[in-house]
């Protein structure tokens, strides 16, 4: 799964096929096909998390507690199949 996550208003968002801006709308961002996105904004970073374990996570969630360990990730600026479209030549 990934997120984009904007650093000027610290709004966190998934990705979709119609493009999506943050709330402060200074970051941007959309699928152009099932793999490939392309994002805009100074203040981006991109984030994962690996699925298997968002699926444990929420197969093992506890009635009350702290709830199950994910493993999230930012992913790299440079990225195939994540295009920043301010810097891309």
């Amino acid at each position: 799964m990934k997120l984009l996550m904007c650093l000027h208003c610290h709004d966190p968002f998934n990705l979709d096929l119609e493009e999506k801006t943050c709330k402060c709308g200074s970051t941007k961002e959309k699928y152009v096909n099932q793999l490939h996105a392309i994002y805009s904004g100074e203040q981006a970073v991109l984030l994962g998390f690996t699925n298997s374990s968002l699926i444990k996570a929420i197969q093992n969630q506890p009635k009350d507690g702290f709830g199950e360990l994910l493993t999230a990730f930012v992913i790299p600026e440079e990225c195939s199949t994540f295009v920043n479209v301010d810097t891309d030549t």
